[in-house]
């Protein structure tokens, strides 16, 4: 079966850069007592960056230049979500007024027994989630029992969520994962599958020195050949030199086979500059039909084979479409609409098992390695 991935809200827009640093910086207080509320969390998505509130509700964040979704939350609490560009950050600082909520009676106890339908969708949400990758299977919810998944209100799909943030553990990257889920939809029958949420990625400080550099080891090859790595080679306009081969693909429906395609393949090979535009300094992602995405520094997975019926091969092959007109794309390898790209083959395999934070830069001795 073909599977197609919509990469979701953890990819939100922004850039990065380390050379210049903005203090993001305020009180989280709660909105009918105008106190500080303790220990609430913030954080950027999708980074590595973020912090608890003191006993006063206060908290400072180091923020990069770019733009980032914030996230606030507080058990008890109605969450904050909000855009905030580093160049409008107030040096005054900022006041966060939280909603206090009525805790739901109804609250799943994560002692209740579950139905086997339950667990087989279980499952199959981690299958498609979390991923089927090294990394993917690796990877465990140690609060999946706080999911509610539901296979019956639309027939055919499988909708999960949970009250609770995911508290994910990715030990072969280092990392924990405390996962905002917004919304993961699998269709069966089409085999499409789209999620997205906010993610804060928190680095296992524990490790020893040879685990680091195993983990080092582990993290540039989950982003050798991913979209990450592949839109920040669009954006320098270096693909070829990065290892990409890009081509158009040209598809039509198989008139012998119902909901099958034929495809074919141009010969020429085609840069960055055949689908980056550049206007007034911003950069944008415009291309017709579909392409096709080879990496050829790195062979295939076994895993990734499985079930094909073939043998692994030398270079990795993606196939990707745009849903909108345009997209901005940004130096980090982020996207303005992450909805606005599908992808399949080996990057729609890759889950949130191979996801990386935006800040994530491979270290110079790393990138040395694979020239």
């Amino acid at each position: 079966m073909l599977f197609q991935c919509v990469l979701g809200l953890f990819l939100f827009f922004g850039s990065f850069s380390s050379f210049s640093q903005a203090i993001f910086k305020g009180t989280v207080a709660d909105n009918e007592t105008g106190k500080g509320i303790p220990y609430a969390t913030v954080y950027l998505a999708n980074t590595t960056l973020g912090t608890s509130t003191d006993e006063d509700g206060k908290f400072s964040i180091y923020l990069p230049e770019g733009n980032y979704e914030v996230i606030v939350r507080m058990l008890g609490y109605q969450g904050l979500t909000f855009n905030l560009p580093a160049s409008t950050v107030k040096s005054q600082g900022y006041k966060f007024m939280l909603v206090p909520v009525d805790e739901d009676l109804e609250t799943l106890d994560v002692n209740d027994k579950r139905d086997p339908a339950w667990y087989r969708n279980l499952a199959d949400f981690k299958r498609y989630f979390l991923g089927t990758s090294r990394n993917g299977r690796a990877s465990k919810i140690d609060n999946e029992m706080s999911m509610i998944l539901d296979d019956i209100s639309e027939p055919g799909l499988l909708i999960a969520s949970s009250k609770e943030i995911l508290k994910i553990q990715n030990p072969n990257l280092g990392y924990r994962l405390d996962y905002l889920l917004n919304d993961f939809r699998f269709h069966y029958k089409k085999g499409f599958v789209t999620y997205g949420g906010y993610p804060l990625f928190i680095p296992d400080s524990s490790l020893s020195r040879g685990r680091q550099r195993r983990v080092e080891k582990n993290r540039l090859e989950a982003y050798n050949g991913s979209l990450q790595h592949f839109i920040r080679s669009v954006y320098i306009g270096k693909t070829i030199a990065q290892g990409f081969e890009i081509r158009r693909l040209y598809r039509k429906d198989d008139p012998v086979h119902a909901g099958k395609f034929i495809d074919s393949v141009a010969t020429e090979v085609i840069t960055s500059l055949d689908i980056r535009k550049n206007r007034e300094t911003r950069e944008f992602l415009e291309l017709d039909g579909y392409l096709l995405i080879t990496y050829l520094l790195e062979k295939e997975s076994p895993l990734y084979v499985e079930g094909l019926g073939r043998e692994v091969r030398k270079s990795q092959t993606s196939i990707m479409r745009m849903t909108v007109d345009s997209l901005e794309i940004f130096e980090n390898g982020s996207l303005s609409d992450p909805f606005g790209l599908v992808v399949e083959g080996y990057i729609g395999w890759e889950r949130v098992g191979d996801l990386l934070p935006i800040d994530y830069l491979p270290t110079a001795e790393f990138k040395r390695g694979v020239q």
